[in-house]
């Protein structure tokens, strides 16, 4: 079978101390409180071999978008100071953003080997599968949201300034629903977790990438 999915993602990482300091864990402390979920997808195609009636293995190439983010509300700012002729401005509230949030996005070309295990004799069958996914590292941004007083949006994206690893391998578990819509053509909806087994830069204070989707396949069957 032949097929095509698409995956929405929530998405979030795992930090690890590499060196044990107590800095580095005051800096996990201090992101874990404010650094947040974000959505992103998986997407692709994929070519499937049914085996028997129960067992398939399957495999494809993936675009994926996966990542966290950091989100801030209710800002102040502070007094700003002339360099030239030392005169203070005074902040009334509104020189600067009422909410700032920063997405940081992680897009890999993926390549997912799994085996397909399929229970039930009707239209509708039951489906679990495990695998892995090779993920090949394309580029890292950063997106910048800034909100204004009166309802302004900014955006900005730019390239992150680090060297990530360009290599991750991530297992797959998934549980769901397969429906046999005629002969050849089959819909499957497979709720999915993903979780990266190497950190993806290496640093002090390093992340594990994870997601959990909703993956929805449609196949259709060459023979």
């Amino acid at each position: 079978m032949i097929g095509i999915n698409i995956s929405p993602d929530y998405c979030y990482r795992t930090l690890e101390s590499t060196n044990g300091s107590s800095i580095s864990n005051e800096i996990i402390e201090l992101r874990d409180k404010d650094e947040i979920f974000k959505i992103g997808y998986t997407a692709g195609f994929n070519f499937c071999y049914n085996i028997s009636k129960k067992f398939g293995i399957e495999s494809g190439v993936h675009y994926s978008n996966k990542g966290f983010a950091f989100k801030a509300s209710n800002l102040t700012f502070g007094d700003m100071i002339d360099p030239r002729y030392g005169f203070v401005y005074t902040s009334n509230g509104t020189v600067g953003p009422k909410k700032i949030k920063f997405v940081y996005n992680y897009h890999y070309l993926d390549v997912p080997i799994r085996a397909i295990f399929i229970f039930g004799e009707k239209r509708i069958h039951f489906v679990a599968s495990l695998g892995v996914t090779t993920n090949i590292l394309i580029n890292a941004t950063q997106t910048s949201v800034f909100e204004y007083e009166d309802g302004d949006i900014k955006r900005n994206t730019i390239d992150q300034p680090y060297e990530f690893k360009t290599l991750n391998l991530t297992p797959t578990i998934s549980v769901g629903m397969d429906y046999k819509i005629s002969e050849r053509i089959n819909f499957r909806v497979e709720p999915t977790f993903r979780y990266g087994l190497l950190r993806i830069i290496d640093t002090p204070v390093t992340a594990y990438l994870w997601s959990g989707g909703l993956n929805i396949t449609g196949y259709y069957a060459i023979k």
